[in-house]
Parts: C-alpha cells; sequence; structure tokens
C-alpha cells in the first residue's frame, strides 16, 4: 500500500472512529497532564551541568511542584543532566534508558501524520504526556508488547523532567555524566561477579579457597571507585564478612591439622595438605559434589541475564552450545590447587583436557575410549582446556 493510499484510509477511518484520533486532542485531567513548559532562568542563560543525586528514593517529576506525576526514583550516586531551574526545582534531561509511546494510528512508514499527536510515558491514552510531535517527524519504534496499537520509542530528546533542588549537588560538566554512567556500569558489574565468586570460592576446601583474588577484587572498589560510596560501603561489608569466613575456616583446619599429626593417616575433611598417599580418597559422590558451587555460581552469573530461568535451563543451554571430546578417562589425583577437573581424557597417552561433572558419575568410565559430550570451562591457567561433562555418548 503506497504512503498517500494509506494515509487516505487512515482519514476516512477516522471520519467513522472518533475513539482512534482521541489521542491527538488535549488532555486536562491531572493524570494527563503535560510536562511542564521550558524553565526560566531568572534572566540569564543557565549553563547545564552534571548533578549527582545525593539521597535515595530521589522522585523525578513531571513538572515542578510536589503534586505532579512521579516519573520514576533515582538513587544516590546517580548523574543528571541539569538544563535549567524553576523555583525549588532543577529541570533535568530525560533518562536515556526512559521509554515512550505513541498511537501507531499516526504513524506510516515510521513517519507521523498528525498535528501534536501526545507522546505518553505508558502506552495507555490515560497515561502522562511527556510531549508532542506533528507530521513529518521521523521516528524509530516497535510495536509495543503490552499493547500492540503503541509503539515504543526512546523519549523526545526535548522532554525535562523535575528534581527538588536539594537532592542534587555540582558534579561537572555536562560531559561528565556519560563518563560516569559508565564508571558506575563497571563497578556495579566488578561487585556482583567478586560477590559471586566469594560465594564459590567459601564453598571450597579450605585448601583451595583463592583468598588473594577475592580480596584484590574488592580492594578495587574500594580504591578505585571512592566516587560511588554506595558501592564503596558494599565491598567493605563484604569483604569483611569474607575475611571473618576465612579466619574461622582457617583455625578450624589448623585444629584439625595439629590433632591429626600423631597419627598414621589424616582423616577424611574434605581438605587435603602435602602429599597425596596421607589423604583418604573422596568417595565418587564427594568428587562430583567438589564442583557443585563452582556450577552455581556459574549458573548464578548466567541466570543474571535469564530472568527466572532454572538450573535445568541453563544445562539445556549449555547443551545447545556443547562440543564433543574423545579419548581415554583418566583419574586427575595431583594435589595441586585450582585443579580445573578431577578427570583428564588423553589420547595416546597425551592429555587433551580436564573433565568434571555433578551430573556424570566418571568414575564408572575410567580406563575405557569414551566420547564426552560437554561445555568449556576456564582452566585456571593450566596447560590444557577445561570441561563440563553434560552426557557420555
Amino acid at each position: 500500500m503506497s504512503k498517500a493510499y494509506a494515509l487516505l484510509a487512515l482519514l476516512v477511518f477516522g471520519a467513522f472512529s472518533a475513539p482512534a484520533f482521541a489521542d491527538a486532542a488535549p488532555s486536562f485531567d491531572k493524570s494527563n497532564a503535560v510536562v511542564d513548559p521550558s524553565p526560566s532562568h531568572a534572566g540569564s542563560k543557565f549553563k547545564a551541568f552534571t548533578g549527582k543525586i545525593i539521597g535515595n528514593h530521589v522522585r523525578m517529576r513531571a513538572s515542578s511542584d510536589l503534586d505532579s506525576h512521579i516519573i520514576k526514583e533515582l538513587n544516590r550516586d546517580d548523574y543528571v543532566i541539569v538544563t535549567g531551574e524553576k523555583g525549588d526545582f532543577y529541570a533535568i534531561e530525560a533518562p536515556e534508558d526512559l521509554k515512550a509511546y505513541i498511537f501507531r494510528g499516526f504513524v506510516i512508514d515510521d513517519i507521523v501524520e498528525g498535528d501534536r499527536v501526545n507522546i505518553r510515558l505508558s502506552p495507555d491514552r490515560d497515561a502522562p504526556i511527556i510531549g508532542h510531535y506533528s507530521t513529518g517527524q521521523s521516528i524509530n519504534g516497535h510495536i509495543c508488547a503490552e499493547n500492540n496499537k503503541w509503539l515504543e520509542i526512546s523519549a523526545p530528546k526535548e522532554t525535562q523532567f523535575y528534581i527538588a533542588k536539594e537532592y542534587v549537588e555540582y558534579a561537572g560538566k555536562p560531559e561528565l555524566k556519560a563518563v560516569q554512567d559508565k564508571r558506575k556500569a563497571t563497578v556495579q558489574q566488578l561487585l556482583e561477579s567478586t560477590s559471586l565468586l566469594s560465594q564459590a570460592e567459601m564453598r571450597k576446601a579450605f585448601h583451595e579457597i583463592d583468598i588473594e583474588r577475592v580480596t584484590h577484587n574488592y580492594n578495587t572498589i574500594i580504591n578505585d571507585y571512592s566516587d560511588f560510596p554506595t558501592f564503596v560501603a558494599s565491598a567493605k561489608k563484604e569483604l569483611t564478612a569474607i575475611q571473618e569466613d576465612y579466619l574461622h575456616r582457617k583455625i578450624s583446619f589448623l585444629e584439625a591439622k595439629a590433632s591429626n599429626m600423631g597419627k598414621n593417616q589424616l582423616v577424611s575433611l574434605n581438605l587435603y595438605e602435602g602429599n597425596s598417599h596421607a589423604e583418604e580418597p573422596l568417595s565418587p559422590t564427594d568428587r562430583m559434589k567438589v564442583w557443585e558451587p563452582v556450577e552455581e555460581a556459574i549458573y548464578l552469573s548466567w541466570s543474571s541475564m535469564h530472568h527466572a530461568k532454572t538450573m535445568d535451563d541453563f544445562y539445556a543451554d549449555q547443551k545447545m552450545k556443547s562440543q564433543t571430546v574423545s579419548g581415554i578417562l583418566e583419574s586427575y589425583t595431583e594435589p595441586v590447587k585450582n585443579k580445573p577437573g578431577n578427570f583428564v581424557v588423553k589420547e595416546k597417552d597425551l592429555t587433551v583436557a580436564y573433565v568434571y561433572s555433578t551430573h556424570v558419575n566418571l568414575e564408572d568410565y575410567v580406563g575405557k575410549r569414551v566420547n564426552l559430550i560437554v561445555s568449556s570451562r576456564p582452566n585456571n591457567s593450566f596447560a590444557f582446556p577445561a570441561y563440563y561433562v553434560l552426557e557420555v555418548e
């Protein structure tokens, strides 16, 4: 259908279906209030700046009064670009991640067809209006999943919202916001990954805990991101808890070691130190359980990007990306730290991979040639790749 024909059909339809065009008409109820016009600058040109939020749950409003619609809440260490002021409020640019909505009936071939078509905060005719587009405006959007009569678009660049001045402090020039947003995303990701790492490490046997790596990551947050005190406080709190837990584990380990010094062999502590012949071997089930904390940490990292997915979903996804490793399976019992598997696959007496599993009892296949369906895992800087075994063919 040509653009002209589509427009003609739309106009004809509108003549017999007024509600389709209702969103173009001005609305005067409070829920539909349009955002404030441009803020005043007290007779001089206002110099925009990057502002830092200094409170939690700070409300960003549609206009400069306490009764206006709340767009969203901002938290301490968030950054905004302040473009003006009005009374006790600062005017700020719309957040980059804020979505807006326009009725599809006014958009043909990504071009707006209509005068002052409302741009709303949600796909509903009762939602607050945050701007207008008119005929000829090009837009880039997609059909809203909640209501297919609307297009989801980015909020208009000229849209401004308002925050009480008392919750904003000067941080620097406008370009600082992009820098700080990137730093915030980095420190947030580092804190989340370090938390997952520390959980995995503290579930290991004492001799395998890499406390230096955990401590280094937390100290990086504390020392390099002091301009984000909320994250620094969280890092200090988590680091203190980890250090206390590690100290208790160390004391228990040393006490157990001392109590067994007079015996001919060590009892099984699920910890070992020194030569492997002095250790009571782990059962096949225990050797599988050793890897459960590692797998849980990997799953938690994956699930942070796959909402409401279970461990079974995780392994199903892993199987879709799996590969095959073939060779003779042998136990790997060397008493080394951070080994990437408790079995090795060999081909002509040469190691080709380290493997482990929490589902397949690989002990049943030792000494046999096997075809393993595997998923890649960190090899902890060892000489050969490491894999998790999903199944044996």
